[in-house]
């Protein structure tokens, strides 16, 4: 079964900004800098790269207009950051096969 993201794209709240830790549950965290926000988009883009890679591909194809199309819905709905990771993820799926 295909289930889209788990956060919807027209969301109109906006997210609690990041005092703390990303986490509490150890002492092995990090701050969520600009520097721990690019190591996070780099790495889902190797997971896209990665998942995109094992996927026939016509699956491929389809992986890679999906982002492409949430994308677009971002897009439409002024959320020029998620846009632009979700932009850089549809590469990396391009990138892959």
């Amino acid at each position: 079964m295909t289930q889209g993201p788990l956060t919807p794209l027209n969301r109109k709240e906006p997210l609690k900004e990041l005092k703390e830790h990303m986490s509490a549950s150890n002492d092995n965290t990090q701050s969520l800098t600009a520097e721990t926000a690019n190591a996070i988009v780099s790495a889902l883009g190797a997971l896209v790269f990665a998942t995109v890679r094992r996927l026939p591909p016509q699956e491929q194809q389809a992986f890679a207009k999906d982002l492409a199309a949430m994308a677009k819905a971002a897009e439409k709905s002024g959320e020029t950051a998620l846009e632009t990771i979700l932009i850089d993820l549809h590469k990396a799926a391009v990138k892959a096969p």
